[in-house]
């Protein structure tokens, strides 16, 4: 099977992985994700069991984080910068464009007759090159993770596809969905763009058939390998007319965001404000909100205070610095007091630090020495 998935030479790489699979139970996974690591400096696999009813998805599952591990060992560096996605801006001729893009890439992918894959092909990347006018380098954030995470995804669908035996449209029908809702695509931009990509890599298979051979050799982005197949002219953005359905959709994610943040701000507890020299020193992009200049981080994220790397595993709002690593105060909401013993800090998920403690307002402001 994985001879047809991405050509030969993935074989002995995909071989040498296997051997270091670790099925998780979830005891051993932080956050219980399916996942790719290096341990001992070799690509390791990590599957939760527990998220899957079937071994058939287990398989897919497995496939992709392989996968993951073969880009590594093929020096993959078309990554995404994960700054432009937390500050991907808000914009009514993004949305409206990006969500009629999906829509004609889905009708070329469905598409029956040559002539109407190929209209459909050139609507595409007419509304993904006039939104590249709007949007700049913001527009590149979804390219790399096109390109980084989904053939990954193709291997994945590939996989179970195989394994179960389904009908190919029946192996497309989770992925489409997501293609073709405007408000989890706008929502969840990361997540939307793993179901476009899967969808050009599987419009590749149909014109280019042999794209999967020098993918590793080019810098260039998935969508571009397509585009370069195909003659098109650009939207004019100022005759584009906005729908409803795209106004309503910034309206729902500015307020929905406004919640989250009210939300956290109104959590029952301790709320401890630091302030001082702090560095971000990793988090999860998926689960990362962002408003003005603070970020919410929903589960976890790494940082540096005095040299002493921390990982605050429980929700925690980010003031940004000068750089995006850069902290200015961190926020967060914890069950017991903080506690000065000896001229430290101790508190929940920090453990301790040395600086100033004042509290007021039923609020402790710690300044870090």
């Amino acid at each position: 099977m994985i001879k047809t998935v991405f050509t030969s030479i993935i074989i002995p790489s995909l071989i040498a992985i296997m051997s270091r699979i670790v099925m998780s139970n979830g005891m051993n996974n932080s956050g219980g994700a399916d996942t790719l690591i290096l341990y001992e400096d070799y690509p390791t696999a990590i599957v939760n069991v527990e998220h899957y009813s079937d071994m058939e998805r287990i398989y897919s599952i497995v496939v992709h984080e392989l996968f993951h591990g073969f880009q590594h060992l093929q020096g993959e560096k078309r990554f995404p910068n994960e700054l432009l996605g937390m500050n991907y801006p808000l914009l009514k001729e993004n949305i409206e464009l990006r969500n009629r893009e999906r829509q004609y890439l889905y009708h070329a992918m469905m598409a029956t007759t040559k002539e109407e894959q190929y209209r459909s092909l050139t609507q595409f990347i007419a509304a993904r090159e006039s939104r590249r006018t709007v949007m700049g380098q913001y527009l590149d954030y979804e390219l790399s993770i096109e390109t980084v995470e989904d053939p990954a995804f193709y291997v994945e669908s590939q996989a179970y596809r195989h394994m179960s035996h389904k009908a190919y449209a029946d192996s497309l029908t989770t992925y489409r969905s997501s293609l073709l809702n405007n408000s989890e695509s706008s929502r969840m931009l990361r997540k939307s763009c793993y179901s476009s990509g899967l969808f050009l890599c599987l419009l590749l298979d149909e014109i280019a058939p042999n794209w999967k051979e020098t993918f590793f050799e080019s810098d260039n982005m998935l969508y571009d390998m397509l585009k370069e197949l195909v003659e098109w002219e650009p939207y004019r953005i100022h005759d584009l007319e906005i729908s409803d359905e795209s106004i309503s959709i910034i309206e729902s994610i500015t307020k929905e965001k406004e919640e989250i943040f009210l939300q956290f701000e109104q959590t029952k507890g301790y709320h401890v404000y630091l302030k001082g020299d702090m560095v971000s020193k990793g988090f999860d992009p998926m689960n990362v909100i962002v408003k003005d200049n603070k970020r919410l981080h929903k589960h976890f994220i790494s940082v540096a205070i005095n040299d002493k790397v921390f990982q605050i595993s429980q929700p925690v709002i980010v003031d940004s610095g000068d750089t995006f690593s850069a902290i200015e105060q961190l926020h967060l909401v914890l069950d017991e007091k903080p506690i000065i013993r000896d001229g430290v800090i101790f508190m929940e998920g920090i453990r301790e630090v040395k600086g100033n403690l004042v509290e007021k307002d039923h609020m402790y402001y710690i300044v870090l020495e």
